[in-house]
Formats: C-alpha cells, structure tokens, sequence
C-alpha cells in the first residue's frame, strides 16, 4: 500500500504544484499591473519598466518561500511551489515571444538572455532585502525607472531618497513581509495594497 500511494504522489504532485504556480503567476501579475504603481510611484507604463515590476514581485514570493528552514515541516512543499511559480514565469516569457513572432530558432536564444537578467534581478532584490533602504531605492531607480529618474536627479541634485523609488523600496519591504507561506502554498497571495503617494510625475 505505501509504494502505491508514493506513487499516487508522484503523479499528482507534480500537476498540484503547476496549477498553484499558474495560480501565483496570475496574481503576480494582477499586482504589479496595479494604477498606482504607474501612476503615483511614476514607474514607467512601458514594456521595460512593466518586465521589472512583474519580476520584482515573482522574486518576492520566490524568496519568501525559499526563506523557510530546512527544518520546517512546510520546506519541501514550499521549494515545489517556488519552483513551479518560476516555471509558470518562463512559460509565460516563452509564449510572449512566440506571440511577438519570434521564430522558433530564435526563443532559445533569446529565453535565455531572459533568464539571466530574471535571475540576476531576483538574486539582487534577495541581496537587498536584507539590507539598507537606501540600496533598494538606489536599484529600483536603476531597473524600475530604467535609469530615467535617476539622471533626472543626478542634474537637479536630487538625492535618491526623495522620489518615488524611496516610496517603492518601504512598500518591497513592508509586501514581502506580509507575505504568508501558507497561504501562498495554497495559491493565494495576500498582497499588500500599495500607498497612493499622490506625488506622480507631471
């Protein structure tokens, strides 16, 4: 009886984890399409600055559930989901591409240039996270903003600080911690309902 059940898991474990990774994926998505980030945080409505805002946020979760100790009774089940969230991101890059008409030669290529600045991205915001508000605020000015705003402030003389990506580095901090893991093992995300800062750019 064990050895069927084992393998009663295997099948059904596998698909259980991608129907929660698509789940995670489409709510991952619903955040970072919210108004107020384009609106009051200034964050650019282009497809540049929308790529960033959506990986930002699946690196988020991804982190959170990798966080847990491998002590914990919910390690595993976490890992599987972070995995499969993943997945279901590069899934969704894959057939953006295809969509765009780029041929099929060409999406290896090109996924995995993708895949390294996901990675990358994921790797620093993880980095970051634990550190000073400052530095996050910095690396959102340089990959949210594209770069934009932060010359913007280099001319004026402006100090990182006091625009919008400031606002934007306390909301990462205050979302991820807010995040709970067994919630998003289930597939729900209780996302943090971003500030209106009132303070868009004219």
């Amino acid at each position: 009886m064990p050895s069927l059940l084992n393998a009663l898991k295997a099948l059904i474990t596998p698909r259980t984890a991608k129907a929660t990774g698509d789940r995670l994926y489409a709510q991952c998505v619903a955040q970072a399409r919210l108004p107020v980030f384009y609106l009051d945080y200034a964050i650019p409505d282009e497809i540049g600055a929308r790529f960033e805002l959506l990986t930002f946020h699946i690196g988020l979760v991804i982190h959170r559930l990798r966080s847990l100790d491998k002590g914990d009774s919910r390690h595993e089940q976490a890992q599987e989901t972070a995995q499969a969230l993943f997945d279901s991101f590069l899934l969704a890059l894959d057939s953006t591409l295809r969509e765009q008409g780029v041929g099929d030669l060409s999406v290896p290529k090109k996924m995995k240039k993708l895949g390294q600045v996901v990675y990358t991205r994921m790797a620093r915001w993880e980095t970051l996270l634990a550190g000073e508000t400052d530095a996050q605020a910095d690396y959102a000015a340089r990959t949210l903003y594209a770069g934009d705003m932060l010359d913007d402030m280099k001319e004026e003389g402006e100090a990182v600080m006091d625009v919008p990506a400031a606002a934007f580095a306390a909301y990462a901090r205050t979302a991820h911690d807010a995040l709970h893991v067994d919630e998003i093992i289930k597939g729900r995300l209780d996302w943090l309902v971003p500030a209106a800062l009132k303070i868009a750019a004219e």
